[in-house]
């Protein structure tokens, strides 16, 4: 009983069980019809009807809603010729199609369930650098004309002695002082790894220079905070989105597995492929 509890193909079998049965109570296709008979329910074709108004943003006209229905059973009636002929048979396109329905089947179960807020909390704690605020930083630049090392102390110095910034360096479209802002919006303004430097300066006090995508600039810190998680309520429908979308993953992984254990699988190895 041990080795049959732990056997893969039970877990399938109940894997499998449970996800189709979700699967059957959110799916409303109707039972397929005789095989020599075209029907389709007023239901059906009135989701034809509202996804024609929202692509045309009013309603089919009756010649149109005749026009759709034709085209419907027409298009039924094609693809029941092309199954019975094989045509599917060899299709990459269809091969992948199957496969990518097989695949929501195998996730879907993910869509029904309900995390509590301790699940929530411990996914955020194992994924912080997904969730967390960068840093951030506040202060005030100075591009400069200047090269030569001296001269830029020496207008450093004359900042830290109070000197008007717009009054030294060159104009530029760059914002003279920034309020706290996060570090990929700084580095999209100056340049890759600009915040980086910043991060070594202390707070208050003219620092430089510090090179950037259009020089070299004096700064300084007015204000800065550190990388922090933002309370749980303040992201939580992000949180349970990538959490469901991570149950999803691992629901669809197990589902797989479980599936691939019924089949005794022969593959030619990649250097008997390659060597031809």
């Amino acid at each position: 009983m041990r080795r049959i509890l732990r056997s893969p193909l039970l877990h399938f079998f109940v894997i499998a069980g449970v996800i189709f049965g979700i699967y059957s109570l959110l799916d409303d296709t109707p039972e397929a019809p005789p095989p020599d008979a075209i029907s389709l329910s007023v239901a059906e074709a009135q989701n034809m009807r509202e996804r024609f108004a929202a692509v045309w943003n009013r309603q089919p006209t009756p010649a149109e809603m005749d026009g759709l229905l034709s085209n419907w059973a027409r298009e039924e009636a094609m693809v029941r010729e092309a199954l019975r002929l094989g045509l599917d048979s060899g299709d990459a396109a269809i091969r992948q199609r199957l496969a990518q329905k097989m695949e929501f089947i195998g996730e879907s179960g993910a869509a029904v369930l309900v995390p509590d807020e301790a699940a929530l909390a411990a996914f955020v704690e194992t994924h912080r650098e997904r969730f967390a605020l960068p840093a951030r930083y506040a202060f005030e630049q100075v591009l400069l004309d200047e090269q030569d090392p001296g001269e830029i102390e020496a207008l450093r110095v004359k900042l830290q002695e109070g000197a008007d910034p717009m009054l030294i360096g060159r104009g530029a479209m760059l914002p003279p002082a920034l309020p706290l802002t996060g570090a990929p919006a700084i580095d999209r303004s100056f340049g890759s790894g600009f915040h980086s430097a910043l991060a070594e300066l202390p707070k208050g006090q003219w620092q430089g220079p510090v090179q950037s995508a259009y020089g070299l600039h004096l700064i300084r810190i007015t204000d800065s905070a550190a990388p922090e998680l933002p309370p749980l309520e303040a992201i939580r429908d992000r949180v349970e989105a990538e959490w469901r979308a991570a149950k999803a993953k691992e629901m669809g992984a197990a589902f797989s597995e479980a599936l691939m254990e019924r089949y005794e699988i022969t593959l030619p190895s990649s250097e008997e492929v390659l060597a031809q």
